[in-house]
């Protein structure tokens, strides 16, 4: 340590000594300033080594499972809506061949079943092409919806081939809804501790569950405003089954709240809607902003982590906004996702969720469509590698070859002869393979070949005229 020296006036000093001492500070001086400087340039190295491992600024697409088809599943779930103002039966066939879906654009895919394993394949090569780290599944229980646990459950298994990680969006309805389902509030505080513990031990206790600066986040979702858990119930009877065991709430509120003083970050969504139910452009980015701006409190973690979020559009029109009237926020030709793009960039937060991948219903999906092609995955390649500070070396091009060997999978399926289904499905694994792998002329090659053995095949089957 070194200790401050005082000159006493009582006595004077011979200026030799002062010369020297005052010498002998400039050199600490000297040295702390290297030593702080080495050890900014070893910080910045180091994140830097973290960030080109992906291990800092991550980037997680929202994920819908909850997309079911009659031909894969045995009903429709979700494509449809029965809402009166907004009829949509996936049964009738449009003018132009699409299935007539509660959605505002069309999937290049088709209709699918999000529980498909060839659909999970495509989904998933998609967000590794794009600079996508992991998905943010909504999860409402067991319970309440159990074709969207069914979903969770088909996709989960996929995660480590792929490469990627899981952050869960816990809907706390799962303790309440529908009301009257349980006699008291303490019935419905252990209905939803249930939920929680299936969720700790099911997929917050394995590798392949996201991680944040340490910890394992829960994002927190909520709705009902006369049934919410309150503070008091999540801080003191909800919260530690996920934060005593390395897990982080992250609550979807005002920064400066209570509720978020118990958690351990907040996260932004689309930024809500003006008294009209639109939402602008001017809107978004001022609502984002205030948000990104406020005083952030937590008890919990220090400084409290800060989730944000890049958004293409909505349009939750084709499901009458789930019975309240249409709520509308404009593309403004990809505009609106650079924008929040770039105030996420800027204000270094610690995570971008992508609102959505695929929430068709309410038109905010950056997933290939007829209306958009790749222009959002496009985008997101290019703003991904800005954020985690390395270079983007996909090229467009590559982004088109899953649809491809989507529909290769597909015809494969449906060959009668085992051996050829068998060599056609080897071919293919190549191509997922050497996506996977960064070798993108490779899978290019490969998937070309593919397709010419479709066309020979197809050829020696068509009838002489």
């Amino acid at each position: 340590m070194i200790q401050a020296f005082r000159f006493e006036h009582s006595r004077r000093v011979p200026v030799a000594r002062v010369s020297a001492i005052l010498l002998a500070l400039a050199f600490i001086a000297a040295t702390v300033v290297s030593v702080k400087a080495q050890n900014r340039s070893s910080a910045s190295n180091q994140d830097v080594e973290r960030r080109a491992a992906g291990n800092d600024h991550p980037v997680y697409a929202h994920l819908c499972t909850w997309f079911k088809t009659r031909q894969f599943s045995g009903r429709w779930t979700m494509w449809n809506s029965d809402y009166a103002d907004a009829i949509h039966n996936p049964d009738n066939l449009l003018e132009n061949g699409h299935h007539d879906i509660a959605a505002t654009s069309y999937p290049l895919t088709d209709v699918y079943d999000t529980s498909d394993p060839t659909l999970i394949e495509y989904q998933f090569l998609l967000m590794r092409l794009s600079g996508i780290d992991g998905i943010v599944v909504d999860w409402d229980g067991r319970r309440l919806n159990p074709y969207r646990h069914e979903g969770l459950m088909a996709v989960a298994p996929y995660l480590q081939k792929f490469g990627l990680k899981l952050i869960l969006c816990f809907e706390e309805w799962a303790g309440y809804w529908p009301k009257g389902t349980f006699p008291d509030r303490k019935a419905e505080i252990k209905a939803a501790q249930n939920e929680i513990q299936f969720m700790m031990d099911t997929f917050l206790s394995k590798p392949t569950y996201g991680v944040v600066a340490g910890k394992k986040p829960v994002i927190i979702f909520r709705k009902i405003r006369d049934q919410l858990f309150t503070p008091e119930e999540w801080d003191g009877e909800l919260g530690p089954m996920i934060t005593n065991h390395s897990g982080a709430l992250i609550m979807g509120t005002d920064p400066s709240s209570r509720l978020a003083q118990i958690a351990d970050g907040t996260y932004f969504w689309v930024g809500g809607f003006a008294p009209n139910r639109l939402s602008t452009l001017d809107y978004c980015v001022k609502s984002y902003r205030d948000f990104l701006s406020k005083p952030r409190e937590s008890l919990r973690t220090h400084p409290p982590l800060l989730f944000g979020s890049a958004v293409p559009a909505f349009n939750d029109t084709p499901v009458w906004g789930w019975g309240d009237g249409p709520r509308i926020a404009p593309d403004y030709q990809g505009e609106r996702f650079r924008r929040t793009w770039e105030l996420s960039i800027q204000n270094r937060v610690d995570l971008v969720q992508l609102v959505t991948w695929n929430d068709w219903n309410e038109g905010t999906q950056i997933e290939p469509s007829d209306t958009y092609g790749y222009r959002y995955l496009e985008l997101n390649k290019k703003y991904s590698a800005a954020y985690k500070g390395i270079k983007d070396t996909v090229p467009n091009t590559a982004l088109r070859i899953p649809l491809r060997l989507y529909k290769a999978r597909k015809d494969a399926a449906a060959l009668a002869d085992a051996a050829q289904k068998a060599a056609l499905s080897s071919k293919l694994d190549e191509v997922r393979d050497a996506l996977l792998a960064g070798r993108y002329e490779q899978a290019e090659q490969r998937m070309e070949q593919c397709e010419k053995t479709r066309t020979r095949r197809d050829t020696a089957l068509r009838p002489a005229k």
